[in-house]
């Protein structure tokens, strides 16, 4: 019995040193490739791979190299939401006298914006007094600082504003000369050319088509709140008006979605709108005023005043080349994650690689062992979150990409190619 034990023994001690020079000579390759490609390459590279674990950093490229995040951002956005707002998102303020009822916005971005919910529809449609909406805005501008102003007529820059609606945007088609807009409001401000240069005016809210164009067009409207009581009157069939704001009416909440619906919408989807307008909600919670900024600068304060390297963060959802990351800060962020959010949860607000969002159709393997965010801009491509082994080792990984000229197919196949490594050998 003791010889059988002896060799069962020495057999493990066997494998596991033999895994640990596995790994160590992967290490040791994925190391010499970055060396060796920094050399070569003509663009910025970082990646930096952790442990949680046992706190062992195993690789550091360019860890403490500050980097564009593009939607990486939307990582810090996620963190700041989920420590500050509650379960439900504040849907509508309203008050309510002898014979009115006055509606102010809550920045939620949910309503009639992928979502079922009806709540705040049904409420305005059973209300048998007058409804006046009052003329409020949010305290910053519509746009974030450093997006790209020719962006404009593009789905995935909306504004911001305090009572959004449809995620301001207008999707639209044109079929049999028949033109068809959601919401409907906007059918006739749509102009079918034979070719056209832009989609929407600059500073108007006229929309182009090209005829015989198969494929629904989404543009974001230039919004205003009497642009937003001309939707609210069409959607529930009342005449809404527009009132200035009164300071001295004490407004009652409605709850609107879950928020993790909404995040996890936000880091699948990618989604930059929902990005904004929940930080607009941490600005009014934490500071009183709905503003990005300020919600920005409660965060690193209050929930990452230990960040490795001082970021320069801007906005929410990572438009804005005015953001400056290092990949250790995203180790950071996601380790902090790891050891507050339980495992099960926090995995499920990250796109499926095949599945779902952002990684859909992102690689061949059959099993699903990465969950995380990607972030893209011209020239740009990153990628940071948790790996899980073959072994089953959890670990966390940023990868940085910034001012290549090759394709961004070129970039993903080399990221692949090194994460596959890890989950093989680690």
């Amino acid at each position: 019995m003791t010889n059988k034990f002896n060799i069962i023994y020495l057999l493990s001690l066997f494998i596991a040193a033999t895994f640990a020079l596995t790994s160590c000579g992967t290490t040791h390759q994925i190391n010499k490739g970055f060396k060796q490609q920094h050399k070569e390459n003509s663009f910025f590279k970082g990646f930096v791979l952790y442990n949680p674990i046992t706190k062992n950093e195993i690789i550091s490229h360019n860890g403490h190299k500050f980097f564009t995040p593009a939607s990486n951002t939307k990582l810090f956005t996620f963190y700041t939401a989920y420590k500050t707002l509650e379960d439900s998102i504040s849907g509508l303020a309203y008050y309510k006298s002898k014979d009115s009822l006055i509606l102010k916005g809550t920045a939620d971005p949910s309503l009639l914006y992928s979502t079922t919910n009806s709540k705040i529809i049904n409420f305005l449609k059973n209300e048998k007094d007058s409804i006046y909406l009052v003329n409020a805005t949010i305290d910053e501008t519509n746009y974030g600082s450093g997006w790209a102003w020719d962006d404009y007529q593009y789905y995935y820059m909306p504004e911001k504003n305090l009572l959004p609606i449809y995620g301001n945007i207008v999707k639209y088609n044109v079929s049999d000369s028949l033109i068809t807009s959601t919401p409907s409001y906007f059918n006739e401000k749509i102009n079918v050319l034979d070719s056209i240069t832009l989609r929407r005016e600059f500073r108007e809210n006229k929309f182009y088509f090209r005829k015989g164009f198969k494929k629904e067009n989404e543009v974001p409207f230039i919004t205003s709140n009497l642009l937003v009581t001309e939707l609210l009157s069409e959607i529930t069939n009342k005449n809404i008006q527009l009132i200035p704001d009164n300071k001295s009416y004490k407004y009652n909440i409605i709850k609107s979605v879950k928020s993790d619906s909404l995040y996890k919408q936000m880091l699948v989807k990618s989604d930059n709108f929902i990005a904004e307008q929940l930080l607009l909600q941490v600005g009014k919670k934490v500071a009183n005023s709905f503003s990005v900024k300020n919600a920005i600068d409660y965060s690193l304060k209050n929930y990452l005043h230990d960040l490795p390297q001082k970021p320069r963060w801007v906005d929410a959802s990572g438009l804005s080349r005015y953001n400056l990351f290092s990949p250790n800060n995203f180790i950071f962020l996601l380790d902090k994650m790891y050891n507050e959010i339980p495992l099960n949860k926090l995995l499920s607000y990250f796109p499926e690689v095949e599945k779902t969002g952002t990684l859909k159709r992102w690689n061949k393997d059959e099993k699903q062992y990465i969950f995380a965010k990607t972030g893209s801009l011209s020239n740009n491509y990153n990628l940071s979150g948790y790996l899980i082994t073959k072994k089953g080792t959890i670990l966390i990984f940023s990868y940085m990409n910034n001012h290549y000229q090759k394709s961004t197919s070129a970039i993903k196949k080399d990221i692949q190619k090194t994460l596959s490594k890890i989950y093989k050998t680690y």
